[in-house]
């Protein structure tokens, strides 16, 4: 019966449409796929500020810079900003724990992946404090440089399947 309707001509018009609708379909899980790679490596810095801090950058940060890789199946961000004392000591509270021995910082500066961009200079700065958490909300890593020497603070966060 269902030939039958679409071969009348009152309903021609809906030959289109019941072709394209298996190909609309099956296209739509991959351009959702495909969007989210695009926002995952295109995001705003103040967005990925968020998506690991889970919180927006206020006012005592400033000239934040971001650089995200996300694929299907992970994803890095590298932040640099500068920020005031009582802003940088705050992003380090607990889960974040001080990170003392020194073969333990080469060991995580930087993370391991596609490498920092140039302006992420956490792992050359004589003067620092690094922090590390693990298991942080969805990130497998998060790793916060508070740099003395330049005044800034570098972050990488990670998570792979």
């Amino acid at each position: 019966w269902i030939v039958g309707f679409l071969l009348r001509d009152r309903h021609r018009w809906l030959r289109p449409w019941l072709m394209a609708a298996p190909v609309v379909v099956g296209a739509a899980p991959t351009a959702l796929l495909v969007a989210g790679l695009l926002w995952a490596n295109l995001a705003p810095p103040s967005v990925r500020f968020h998506d690991v801090f889970d919180a927006w950058p206020g006012q005592g940060v400033r000239d934040l810079k971001a650089h995200g890789v996300g694929t299907n199946d992970a994803e890095w961000i590298d932040l640099a900003f500068a920020a005031d004392e009582a802003t940088s000591a705050a992003l380090v509270r607990p889960p974040f724990r001080k990170i003392e021995d020194v073969r333990e910082v080469a060991n995580v500066l930087p993370l391991a992946g596609n490498g920092p961009p140039a302006w992420w200079t956490a792992h050359r700065c004589p003067n620092r404090e690094v922090h590390l958490a693990r298991h942080l909300r969805t990130w497998d890593e998060v790793i916060v440089t508070r740099c003395w020497t330049d005044g800034r603070v570098y972050v990488q966060a990670r998570w792979i399947d």
